[in-house]
């Protein structure tokens, strides 16, 4: 097993410990930031209406939105060769994006293994809050892991939905 893995404490709702690769973690907070670019009040460009939808899924991971128009649209965001296919939707007061994520792993020393996976991917935005988070059992952990921003600073960790709103309990 792999020696410089964080433990992350999940409290609250979640319970539980989850161990997760800080290499990786830097790699999909990238893919977070490429994301924050689309969760405006608008649609992407290119972005194609799916209709109306209620409590679509990220995975296992429920998007507490109701009756709300989405899009789905084609954006890299992982810093691969592809692009990925994306959906977003804007409910009066923050915009989300999700998809699925492929992970390239790394070691505890941020070198890649050879290894590949994948992660469900969300980023809510309010402009005032945000948060993202990712889902994954790909490169030998497990999580449920992301940032979020009140207003009052950056915390990351392990996360789950607030209301419409992604809160992350700070590592340690």
């Amino acid at each position: 097993m792999r020696s410089l893995l964080v433990t992350i404490l999940f409290l609250g709702a979640c319970g539980n410990t989850t161990q997760v690769n800080s290499g990786a973690v830097s790699k999909q907070k990238a893919s977070a930031t490429m994301a924050k670019g689309y969760a405006k009040k608008t649609p992407p460009s290119g972005g194609h209406s799916m209709g109306m939808m209620s409590q679509p899924k990220a995975g296992n991971t429920t998007i507490p939105i109701t009756n709300v128009e989405v899009y789905v649209f084609t954006a890299n965001i992982d810093d691969d060769a592809t692009g990925e296919t994306l959906y977003w939707a804007y409910d009066g007061q923050t915009a989300y994006v999700w998809g699925q994520i492929d992970l390239v792993c790394v070691d505890d020393d941020d070198v890649e293994t050879g290894e590949t996976g994948t992660a469900d991917f969300i980023l809510e935005d309010n402009g005032e809050t945000w948060g993202w988070m990712v889902a994954t059992d790909s490169c030998g952990y497990s999580t449920l892991y992301g940032c979020n921003d009140d207003g009052s600073g950056e915390v990351c960790g392990g996360c789950d939905w607030d209301d419409s709103l992604i809160v992350c309990t700070a590592e340690g």
